[in-house]
């Protein structure tokens, strides 16, 4: 038989779970989890930019958005020589996407680089033989897991031809002086990976995007991804 003080206390708790909801707030059919976009692609095609505007744009109009922190910029820069590095960075954006998929804090999730991206430098590594090809294609599968990429409702590769990509680059930049990944013969590589990969796994994913930015201005990469962006949520929350 319970006593009086234990009734009390269980009334009390059953009183406070029913003012937090919290059947409710633990229920993944009651609050719908965020939309992940992410972008990759070679540098200077206009990643950056969109991701910023994009942001400011959804906040402005009263979304809760989170632009995670980038693998590169927490993964010490010394591994940069080893497929270490991008498998980790993967690591990185995939302990951030399973983690915030199942939590209530955002709306919107803009990724600058995520499981696409490590898919593709695990290619890059398997040509530079440091990686087997089984090992690449073991990698692949793992970060393009229907488990993890689901998550992603878009997910963006944005490349631009390599003069079109200096350009840009030297136009901000306080020196002229290129970087291992900055340069043409790099950025040409780079597009072309990124172009095979999107040929590749398109077909298996229909959420992955290739845009070509090279031709279009600043405002014109934003409105085309955008738009685009906009309208695939829209249809996603109907």
């Amino acid at each position: 038989m319970k006593n009086q003080q234990q009734e009390i206390f269980e009334t009390r708790a059953r009183n406070i779970l029913n003012y937090l909801n919290a059947q409710k707030r633990y229920d993944r059919d009651f609050f719908k989890p965020p939309f992940i976009v992410e972008f990759t692609g070679s540098p200077s095609s206009g990643k950056t930019t969109t991701i910023k505007q994009m942001y400011n744009f959804l906040r402005r109009h009263g979304f809760q958005v989170l632009i995670p922190q980038e693998g590169a910029e927490v993964i010490p820069a010394r591994l940069r020589k080893s497929p270490d590095y991008n498998i980790q960075t993967g690591l990185y954006a995939l302990k951030i996407l399973l983690a915030e998929r199942e939590e209530h804090r955002h709306d919107v999730i803009l990724f600058d680089r995520c499981l696409f991206d490590a898919c593709h430098w695990m290619k890059y590594w398997m040509e530079q033989k440091k990686l087997s090809k089984k090992e690449a294609v073991n990698f692949v599968s793992f970060f393009s897991s229907e488990r993890f990429t689901r998550s992603i409702c878009l997910a963006y590769i944005m490349i631009c031809d390599q003069e079109i990509a200096v350009k840009r680059e030297n136009e901000v930049a306080p020196s002229d002086k290129l970087g291992e990944t900055t340069n043409p013969a790099s950025i040409e590589e780079m597009v072309h990976r990124f172009t095979a990969m999107h040929r590749k796994l398109s077909p298996r994913f229909p959420q992955l995007r290739l845009v070509d930015t090279t031709k279009l201005n600043k405002k014109e990469m934003v409105l085309r991804v955008g738009s685009e962006i906009l309208e695939i949520l829209e249809e996603k929350s109907l």
